[in-house]
């Protein structure tokens, strides 16, 4: 990972990581497309920094970075949210003080230097399964564009 590559994902982090989503604005395309199992075909670098605002003040995680790289026009970054639903609603969700953990990844395309595409991938459940549990409708049969179809 070249220095300037590795600072895209570290940016992407630390913004997340200490609520300064600001910091997105130098790494993040303005016309973004992005998905996550809490909300699928947000676009746009403003609606990206709103639903992730309206994360980090329902359940003030803490942020560890677990890895992060760019190769080419593809970056990763990878971390593990220790979260408690206890600082507000959350998509209509009331706060009920649950806790727990969750593991994401961020799959990041890029071109010229700039996150253009944001797909989260949950690797561990027990966000994901709270929120469906209070009633979040889930994505279901979802089909990324594939590298390679095999």
């Amino acid at each position: 990972m070249t220095p300037d590559a590795s600072k895209i994902t570290l940016e992407i982090y630390k913004g997340y990581a200490r609520d300064e989503l600001d910091r997105w604005d130098a790494v993040i395309h303005p016309d973004v497309e992005a998905n996550s199992p809490a909300g699928r075909g947000v676009v746009g670098r403003d609606k990206l920094k709103a639903f992730n605002q309206a994360f980090i003040t329902a359940f003030r995680p803490r942020t560890d970075l677990i890895d992060h790289y760019v190769a080419g026009d593809r970056g990763l970054v990878t971390v593990n949210l220790h979260w408690t639903h206890d600082g507000g609603p959350f998509w209509g969700i009331a706060p009920t003080g649950r806790s727990g953990t969750s593991v994401e990844t961020f799959l990041l395309r890029l071109r010229d230097g700039l996150v253009t595409h944001w797909d989260v991938a949950d690797n561990s459940l027990d966000l994901a399964t709270y929120l469906h549990d209070q009633g979040l409708d889930m994505p279901r049969n979802v089909v990324l564009p594939a590298l390679i179809e095999g």
